[in-house]
């Protein structure tokens, strides 16, 4: 069984310390909110793969703070408690989003297993989303979820002023490797390319093919990471190269644009930024990794 991590919104301190202990029996980890604010601000400084809310609590109700918590997290799977005279709310709270509601009293059996099966059908959603998101060659992310992502991280880094690099590269002669040995061969170098990228950078970076022969990396750079990882990458194209026993060689153009939180811009102006920084540098300098 997994475990999870757990918000728990209750008004009730009994109901509260009930779940934890429950949870707790199988492994999962958990906050507690006594009310909806209090829980709006705990998901906002903490990561949790679920929340269980009681429907009937003073202030913020179970159903608006449904919609609050999938207003920030809107893939967050969560379970509504109600009591039998609550129905109709509790289907208004599967209609703003809800994915399980167990009515009272329940047995923990019964609450686990719902909770169980809630968890499950979210895992298999998220599987497809997963599938939905990638570049079905390189495994990358695609351009959908870059931007999804890229968006979410410029918001994370103007609240908090961190800095990043947004490294734009076209993978210089796909075409004449896709003329003079195939299209097959050109998804080969497609492909080693995305495994040299994976290699050179980071789990937390965002790395997307987002064209035909363009890919983008988002980074964190604050002390000048992206020119360390462009070093990088060069020392492993050249060891690509070098191993290889391919008739052509991997050669990549870059481009790089900054995120500045004191100075923001959107993610479609820092990508035309990188985007241009690129094709300068091609056309200029004819600068090619590896050189």
């Amino acid at each position: 069984m997994s475990s999870y991590r757990i918000l728990i919104v209750d008004d009730e301190k009994m109901a509260r310390n009930f779940l934890v202990s429950l949870f707790s029996k199988y492994g999962h980890h958990c906050e507690t909110a006594k009310e909806g604010m209090e829980a709006l601000e705990k998901i906002k400084k903490d990561s949790f793969e679920a929340a269980v809310v009681d429907i009937v609590m003073p202030g913020t109700d179970g159903i608006t703070l449904t919609k609050e918590l999938l207003r920030l997290y809107p893939h967050l799977p969560i379970m509504i408690i109600t009591g039998y005279a609550e129905d109709d709310s509790a289907e208004s709270a599967i209609a703003a989003g809800a994915r399980e509601y167990i009515k009272k009293p329940f047995s923990n059996h019964e609450f686990i297993l719902r909770f169980d099966k809630m968890m499950r059908d979210h895992k298999g959603e998220e599987a497809l989303l997963v599938l939905s998101l990638t570049d079905e060659l390189t495994g990358l992310f695609n351009r959908r979820r870059f931007f999804v992502l890229a968006e979410q991280s410029l918001k994370v880094a103007l609240r908090t002023k961190k800095r990043l690099s947004l490294l734009y590269m076209d993978m210089d002669d796909l075409k004449r490797i896709n003329d003079q040995n195939g299209h097959s061969e050109g998804d080969q170098a497609l492909t080693d390319f995305a495994g040299i990228l994976k290699k050179t950078f980071r789990e937390s970076d965002i790395t997307a093919r987002i064209g035909g022969d363009e890919f983008v990396i988002l980074i964190e750079s604050t002390n000048g990471e992206d020119e360390i990882l462009v070093t990088r990458l060069d020392e492993n194209l050249r060891d690509h190269n070098v191993r290889g026993a391919r008739s052509y060689t991997l050669s990549i153009s870059v481009g790089v644009a900054r995120f500045d939180p004191e100075n923001p811009i959107s993610i479609d102006e820092l990508l035309s930024k990188a985007d241009s920084s690129m094709y300068t540098q091609k056309r200029r300098r004819g600068r090619k990794h590896p050189s």
